[in-house]
């Protein structure tokens, strides 16, 4: 064993630890303020715009800005990789990547359908908000999925193995959605283990980030459509 190993893995875990339960408590704390969700489990949009911009970009900061600063991995590498793309490989992103898609954007239509009168009843918000919005969800999901299927995925690989550091990523994963319904939590249980299968098979954190974002938009404008013209605007 490298004994000067274990001071700096130490130091590592401590970092990602710190920056967990920051984010962890950030994640309470938005979703009692109502401030965590563009669309809540009942299909209403988020009362607090403001708070939600401000959640996203706390997350940026805390796994994203924050742990690159302190863990001087090399971002680059993470995020592509050093291995040349194997074609079937390729193809299998693709078709996995149309499916989930498919499905998700199935899930949305059915939600907007199921929660339309809700929406009907509630305050709207502005589109600068949504260009804000989904600008700052965009860079969110881009830093969350680097922390979580790059960074964190593959040093825990490093030190327990892989099949560890699979259970180990997906469980941190769905106890960030404990706040949410238990439909979302065990949904994360599949979306999260194939994120970290396909960040394995391709050796980089971007098959993951690509297919967070793909969902997370196809979901969230699909709902956000069918409620384009509400009767009332609330302005950021």
């Amino acid at each position: 064993m490298n004994l000067k190993k274990i001071p700096m893995q130490t130091t590592t875990i401590m970092v990602y630890l710190f920056c967990y339960v920051t984010f962890f408590l950030f994640s309470w704390i938005s979703k009692i303020n109502n401030s965590q969700r563009l669309i809540n489990d009942e299909g209403i949009f988020t009362s607090n715009p403001r708070n939600l911009i401000g959640f996203h970009i706390m997350g940026i900061i805390w796994i994203g800005i924050i742990p690159i600063v302190l863990l001087k991995h090399s971002i680059w590498k993470v995020l592509i990789g050093n291995e040349i793309l194997d074609r079937s490989f390729v193809f299998l992103y693709i078709l996995i990547f149309i499916l989930i898609l498919t499905i998700v954007f199935k899930q949305s239509k059915y939600a907007s359908q199921k929660t339309q009168e809700p929406f009907k009843s509630t305050v709207h918000l502005s589109s600068p908000f949504f260009i804000s919005y989904f600008i700052v969800r965009v860079l969110f999901l881009f830093v969350y999925e680097l922390w979580f299927r790059g960074f964190l995925l593959f040093d825990s690989i490093g030190w327990v193995g892989i099949n560890a550091a699979v259970t180990g990523n997906v469980f941190l994963y769905v106890l960030l959605h404990i706040f949410n319904s238990k439909k979302e939590m065990l949904a994360c249980i599949p979306f999260g283990i194939l994120v970290c299968f396909l960040s394995i098979l391709f050796n980089a954190a971007w098959p993951a980030i690509i297919l967070h974002i793909g969902v997370s938009l196809v979901y969230e404008l699909t709902i956000y459509r069918s409620y384009l013209y509400p009767s009332k605007i609330a302005r950021l």
